[in-house]
């Protein structure tokens, strides 16, 4: 099993013109690696992609949504 060292990243990609970090739920995550530690956070919407698929304040919404799914995929 790997071990853990602390180090976090959460990258963003598809929801802005270009690939962007998320700092406020990286040390969320390195205190404690959940996906309630990333619930409680948003990001916001300017900036982000609008378009007749999505508007920018889903996309912000679907940015919590998906880091959540993705620690939970990570924990197992």
């Amino acid at each position: 099993m790997a071990q853990f060292d602390g180090s976090v990243r959460v990258a963003v990609t598809g929801a802005a013109s270009c690939v962007f970090r998320v700092p406020e739920m990286e040390r969320a995550l390195a205190t404690s690696f959940t996906p309630e530690s990333v619930a409680g956070i948003s990001v916001p919407s300017d900036g982000l992609n609008s378009d007749l698929f999505a508007s920018a304040e889903y996309r912000a919404h679907l940015v919590t949504v998906m880091a959540k799914r993705a620690v939970a995929a990570a924990l197992g």
